[in-house]
């Protein structure tokens, strides 16, 4: 009901004039003309026929595009942008049928009549729709990062950023985040860094070009002033609907789900800060911390996840955090947060305390460096001689692979790899 009555001039906009308009509406005359034109209704231009002002072979190449203009040759869409685009903008028209749609491009007709939207609208609401119509006509920063929201965003997102299916993830959910909590939550610097970096642990792809992207610094900083003028009024008042708590997970998967993405895959800090850091650790405890997680921090990207974890994996997700080493991570890869987690997943069944097949067991690092019939299983920054590199790529002179059941998925693998040839470190 709030969105539906809300005097926002965009929400009005795209709700009730987008689909004849586009994202935008050229205007000649005065604010108050265009008042009274969108009070009163009516005024639309009669389409002309194009017949004889164009050939039958350009009537046949709109008409394939118009019916699907996604699968439309180049020569189509310039046609329809150098003959049609003066009125209809950056709406493409439907069409189902053939004959009925070259009969309507030959021969012309007219427009449907625009509603009397002062029957339907409040004045508070023509108010707003006026202001930003005007706006969007003027070319303005708002309109600009708008557009870039709907091309980049809004498939994902939502067109007022209400979220909704992950296409990346299946299963996932994308929460909200035009909600008032999302946007209190987060400064610009964090909505620029997400943006830019993007969110791989969510499918979401870099957008900066310095991180391989189609965006540069400017067009960013557009997006990010678009999302930030939300604020003002949320479109959204929803809370994050991801719903963790369905599935057991344990602290380092937790970690790898909600925090990677700030304090990096490391936890040697990114958009956040370092958890291996020796005052963190030190001023900290663990009632402290789980209270950070809990009702997050104003103003950082540090959300309140007691709305979305279930206590217990919090308590999970702060026996983790601390029993992260202190310091940096050699090489960038982390034994702690993105190795062990796999041997956890995908090893321990077999190769544990209790059965340790092979004479290798996987749990703790200790005895993943020096426990196995032909110990050691790993050599430090040598991949191509580690046993064990060699069993999870399926490569072993004897023919076996690990897990039993078939090779794990590359990336994967290329985490073990890599943490191998960055020497194996304990971190």
């Amino acid at each position: 009901m709030n969105f539906l009555i809300a005097p926002d001039g965009q929400r009005l906009f795209v709700t009730n004039c987008s689909s004849c308009h586009g994202s935008s509406v050229a205007i000649s005359g005065s604010e108050e003309e265009l008042r009274k034109t969108i009070s009163e209704g009516g005024l639309h231009l009669e389409m002309p026929g194009w017949q004889g002002k164009l050939s039958d072979n350009d009537l046949d190449i709109l008409t394939d595009f118009i019916l699907d203009p996604a699968s439309a040759p180049e020569e189509s869409t310039t046609l329809y942008e150098q003959n049609c685009t003066g009125c209809h903008f950056d709406r493409i028209p439907s069409g189902e049928d053939y004959d009925l749609t070259y009969n309507i491009i030959a021969t012309g007709g007219s427009h449907e009549e625009m509603p009397v939207w002062g029957d339907l609208l409040t004045e508070e609401q023509l108010d707003a729709l006026v202001a930003y119509t005007i706006e969007t006509a003027k070319g303005t920063s708002a309109e600009t990062g708008r557009d870039l929201y709907i091309q980049n965003c809004a498939s994902c997102h939502g067109v007022f950023g209400e979220g909704g299916i992950n296409p990346a993830l299946s299963g996932d959910i994308i929460a909200p985040i035009s909600t008032d909590e999302y946007l209190k939550t987060r400064d610009n610097l964090t909505l620029k860094a997400i943006i830019s970096q993007g969110q791989p642990n969510f499918g979401m792809s870099p957008f900066s070009i310095s991180y391989g992207g189609p965006l540069d610094n400017s067009d960013i900083d557009l997006l990010v002033t678009y999302i930030r003028s939300w604020e003002e009024d949320p479109p959204v008042e929803l809370p994050p609907e991801v719903q963790f708590s369905a599935v057991a997970l344990n602290g380092a998967e937790i970690y790898q789900g909600v925090c990677a993405q700030c304090h990096g895959l490391d936890a040697t800090g990114g958009v956040g800060s370092s958890l291996r850091d020796s005052s963190f650790q030190s001023q900290n405890t663990h009632e402290t911390i789980f209270d950070s997680i809990s009702t997050g921090h104003m103003a950082t990207s540090m959300i309140a996840w007691g709305e979305i974890l279930s206590s217990e994996q919090i308590v999970e997700l702060v026996d983790f955090i601390l029993s992260l080493p202190i310091g940096e991570v050699n090489g960038g890869f982390s034994y702690a947060v993105m190795v062990n987690p796999i041997f956890e997943t995908s090893c321990q069944v077999c190769h544990n305390d209790s059965q340790p097949l092979g004479g290798w067991n996987s749990v703790g690092y200790d005895n993943v460096m020096n426990t196995g019939d032909n110990a050691p299983m790993i050599i430090p920054g040598d991949v191509d001689t580690s046993v064990l590199a060699q069993l999870i790529l399926g490569t072993h002179e004897d023919g076996t692979i690990m897990p039993p059941l078939g090779l794990m998925d590359e990336d994967t693998v290329q985490i073990i790899l890599d943490w191998i040839a960055a020497g194996a470190p304990d971190n």
